[in-house]
């Protein structure tokens, strides 16, 4: 076997092309078209105009997979691409005294056509930036960030696109901020362990965290008003592992509606109250006694309807009993203002009142001033009730003294925090805290600057320190931030943040174009402030998240998001809350995995100084495996009756990983018996599932922390199957993929862990071990180096039909570094190899066409990126790539496996191009096998194929 490269290097592109604009408008019955470039070819966008469009050209069939064939000098005719000139005037010196990007969009009308876009810089031809994804989608963009005054080109290229023209639409969008360089703060050596999956399944935007007096830690966050769902998880074990509580699989207690807002706290009898937003309607809250198994419910908590971002605080009062506690829940009431109310604490289980039914606590009907309002706090030692509103620039804070079982009457003031530094308080929520003194922090984004600031008073708020700001380089553009506070003068703070300065709202949404969304990482970022009553605090700044965990926009406009198009998978915010040994726990939320679904993750803090003042001495993230404590395996885990009988087939002793071989990866899972394989009662089958992250690509070709899995399955036949795979997303024209739920387009709801690939494996009843070994190629081909993040077992039963698991046991999280592999290409390391071409073979004796184009690029590591579309007119069938998994040259020959979608629909193919230019000129060969059972080959009947 043998590799080729630069064997062929004289170009014959516009012949080419010539040739099938004549050849496919006779076929697909298009005349000549007009026009011949874009109208008009060139403008100027500056400080105003800040925005112009043109008409791109119609192509009556295009098939060019490489830009570097039509250059302007060598397409000067526009006949492969359209050429549009873009003048960005602006003066020399614009970008010290302003921040802000160009936008580049181009549309069209059908997702079957797919149109690539690149952006050069005419001085020196440099390619600035370029969008290319694979097919369905219906729009290209690009963003420049601080772009160099001058004239670009506007590359338009024709992947391929059979009767159609485009739109192009340049905009600037320029913040008067100044790019001021962020301070470089130290970590203080603070650091986090591997993310811990809260839910396999279920995405939520914006996770609270809560932690109770017995260090049980609670999640909650909304599944949407589209689903009437939100839910609460609990970790009996500090955060390694976590169940859903409920006996239904979905929200703990049954009511018409929800989905909108949800929160949880406990008291220090241990009782559990939750609280979710019933569709605006009105607001629900529910009271447990038993740690999550029974719940009494009130559907109708509010006093009014038209209700938002409702909070729960606690005060435990000054004794043990369960006397004197009070429930305080405030929402706000639109469009008057928010409302305070109180509750008794629950005395339990009989106890039809407390935590179910309010009054109004204060001594006016509405408190506060300013919105939204973030989370309601009491602290106790102070005996102070505050609710921190946004208020323009600053923070609004309604504060109440609270008596010792006092419950009404409450007489609220306003104080506010000093003026924002950059002027405007925004970007959602502000985050108020209090420390074990008493005294009051609030952290806030400035939306004008998008930095972080804290102030803390104290004295009530009666006087503030001035504003400190804690985000530092690379945190340029931050959002969502959430304070805890722990000992004297000690805060800790968590916020989204992106290297990329601008305005969160105005980046490419992953929605519209996932490659221009990928170029804006997100991460997780973790800040401690100490000392913070002095005149110099300290300040400490931790990535917390291992890789990011959302790409492009984030809307912050809330509801209104959804109205506008606009990116809130997020939701509104995340959190953080405290051990009892000052650790942090962070519920946040990755939507870097295919499916951009807002799974839920924990982060526990296992390094560095804690907000108490102790010191965590920390842990490798990285291992072979992992083990779990026997008899947690109950199914269920939480029902009226109490949790069921742990279920030994699925009790998950340990999970290890291994490489058998350069080529294939090993999973084995333990578990405390497999004497029986029967599930549990009223389910079908058991299934053992490993699953993890590593970077790879989505399916429009982006970047994407895609996920991945290996397990087996046992129903209750006896019949055992043994599989790996991926899923896939849903398409940008919103055909459903196989691996996620969608109820709105793109909108993932349920993840899923198809069987795509069936697997070599074996069950072991002695030892209790179920054992899979996997092809790398079945599982993205990682390579050498790279990590897989998270790696989780998890059991399940399932229910024939219902595509939620029921929870079982998982294990907790490591990350796993592949030793040495295969590379999914024999292209030589160091090398970049390449496949571009495009035409169409004849499909049957009528000569139809099977139109394709290609373009194909491993690069020096190994990797391989790119995508191929092909287009059967003669039974209307599209194909287009998703993951290219191996790659072979040979020769002239190039063969290529992956998956893809076919109208939509997932399957794997294998395509084999042969480049017959030289060393005796003949016709190109196209090969196309689908998983279908499609088949189609060839010489091409016009086209070209380059191997370079």
């Amino acid at each position: 076997m043998s590799v080729a490269f630069n064997r062929k290097r004289y170009v014959r592109p516009i012949k080419i092309i010539i040739l099938l604009v004549a050849i496919f408008s006779s076929v697909i019955g298009i005349a000549s078209h007009p026009t011949r470039a874009a109208t008009p070819s060139g403008g100027t966008i500056s400080t105003s105009p800040s925005s112009l469009t043109w008409q791109g050209q119609f192509f009556a069939a295009g098939v060019n997979a490489d830009p570097s064939q039509c250059p302007p000098n060598l397409d000067p005719n526009n006949l492969q691409c359209d050429h549009f000139l873009l003048n960005i005037d602006l003066a020399p010196d614009f970008w010290l005294t302003h921040t802000g990007s160009a936008n580049i969009t181009i549309t069209w009308a059908d997702g079957s056509n797919d149109f690539d876009l690149y952006v050069y810089r005419t001085t020196d031809g440099q390619l600035v930036g370029s969008s290319t994804a694979g097919g369905g989608e219906t729009q290209e963009q690009v963003m420049i960030q601080s772009p160099t005054p001058g004239t670009y080109e506007i590359r338009t290229v024709p992947f391929l696109v059979l009767a159609s023209a485009y739109s192009g639409f340049a905009n600037l969008v320029i913040s008067n901020t100044p790019p001021v360089q962020n301070p470089s703060f130290p970590t203080g050596g603070i650091g986090f362990g591997p993310a811990t999956v809260v839910d396999a399944q279920r995405t939520q935007g914006e996770p609270l965290a809560h932690i109770d007096q017995a260090g049980n830690v609670y999640s909650t966050g909304p599944w949407g008003f589209s689903t009437g769902q939100s839910f609460l998880s609990k970790s009996t074990d500090g955060g390694q592992t976590f169940n859903l509580i409920s006996s239904l699989d979905l929200r703990p207690n049954i009511s018409p509606a929800g989905g909108g807002d949800s929160d949880v706290i406990t008291d220090d009898q241990g009782n559990l109250y939750f609280a979710d937003l019933e569709g605006l309607a009105s607001i629900l809250v529910a009271v447990s006694n038993d740690g999550g198994h029974n719940w009494r419910t009130n559907n109708f908590a509010s006093a009014t309807p038209v209700d938002d971002r409702q909070w729960l605080a606690i005060d435990n009062g000054i004794s043990s009993s369960a006397s004197d506690n009070t429930l305080f829940f405030t929402y706000r009431q639109v469009p008057f203002g928010s409302q305070i109310l109180s509750s008794p604490g629950s005395s339990g289980p009989t106890d039809l009142n407390g935590g179910l039914m309010f009054q109004n606590a204060a001594d006016t009907e509405f408190v506060g001033s300013g919105a939204p309002c973030g989370r309601l706090t009491f602290d106790p030692v102070m005996r102070m009730l505050y609710l921190p509103c946004v208020a323009g620039n600053r923070v609004s804070i309604a504060a109440a003294h609270v008596s010792n079982g006092q419950r009404t009457g409450l007489h609220f003031t306003n104080v506010a925090t000093p003026t924002s530094p950059g002027g405007a308080v925004g970007h959602l929520f502000s985050s108020l805290t209090t420390d074990r003194a008493g005294n009051v922090y609030v952290a806030w984004v400035d939306s004008n600057n998008n930095n972080v600031y804290v102030t803390v008073s104290k004295n009530a708020g009666n006087n503030w320190s001035p504003p400190l700001q804690v985000n530092g380089n690379p945190a340029n553009t931050n959002v969502m931030p959430w304070a805890a506070a722990g000992a004297n003068g000690t805060v800790d703070i968590v916020f989204y943040a992106t290297a990329v300065r601008g305005d969160p709202n105005n980046f490419p949404s992953w929605f519209n174009n996932r490659q221009a969304a990928a170029t804006v990482k997100w991460f997780t970022y973790f800040v401690q402030v100490q000392n913070a009553l002095s005149a110099t605090p300290t300040v400490y700044m931790s990535q917390a998240s291992e890789h990011p965990t959302d790409y492009g926009q984030l809307c912050t406009g809330g509801l209104g998001c959804s109205i506008s198009g606009g990116d809130r998978s997020l939701a509104d915010f995340f959190s953080l809350a405290l051990d009892k040994n000052g650790a942090a726990h962070i519920m946040y939320n990755d939507l870097t995995n295919q499916h951009h679904g807002a799974a839920l993750y924990e982060l526990t803090q296992n390094a560095g100084p804690t907000a108490f003042g102790t010191t965590l001495k920390g842990s490798s993230n990285t291992a072979t495996g992992a083990t779990d404590p026997a008899g947690d395996a109950q199914v269920p885990h939480f029902s009226l009756t109490g949790p069921g009988s742990n279920q030994p087939a699925l009790d998950i002793l340990s999970v290890k990983l291994s490489q058998p071989d350069i080529s294939h990866l090993t999973i084995t899972m333990q578990v405390s018996s497999l004497a029986s394989l029967l599930p549990p009662a009223g389910t079908d089958g058991i299934l053992w599932l490993t699953r993890w992250q590593f970077l790879s690509t989505g399916d429009g070709g982006e970047e994407s922390y895609r996920i991945f899995y290996a397990g087996a399955n046992v129903t209750a036949a006896g019949i055992t199957s043994f599989f790996a795979g991926t899923g896939l997303s849903a398409s940008p024209s919103g055909v459903m993929g196989d691996g996620c739920i969608t109820n709105t387009p793109q909108n993932c709801k349920v993840i899923h862990y198809p069987a795509e690939k069936t697997e070599t494996g074996s069950i072991n009843t002695a030892k209790g071990t179920i054992t899979v070994t996997v092809p790398l190629v079945d599982i993205g081909n990682p390579i050498t180096g790279d990590t897989l993040f998270s790696v989780t077992a998890l059991s399940k039963a399932f229910v024939k039909g219902d595509p939620l698991l029921v929870d079982a046991d998982a294990a907790r999280s490591f990350d796993y570094i592949m030793r040495t592999t295969t590379v999914p290409t024999n292209c030589p390391l160091g090398t970049t190899c390449k496949v571009t071409g495009g035409g169409y073979i004849y499909v049957d004796p009528q000569q139809d066409h099977g139109i394709f184009s290609i373009e194909l690029t491993v690069d020096p590591s190994g990797r391989v990126r790119g995508k191929t579309a092909f287009v059967d007119q003669s039974i209307n069938m599209s194909f287009r790539t998703a993951l290219i998994t191996s790659v072979n040259f040979s020769g002239n020959t190039v063969t290529f496996k992956g998956t893809g979608t076919a109208n939509g629909l997932e399957t794997s193919y294998v395509i084999s191009v042969q480049d017959n230019d030289s060393p005796v000129p003949g016709p190109d060969h196209f090969s196309i096998t689908l998983g279908t059972g499609y088949s189609k080959s060839g010489p091409l009947a016009g086209g070209d194929i380059e191997i370079h």
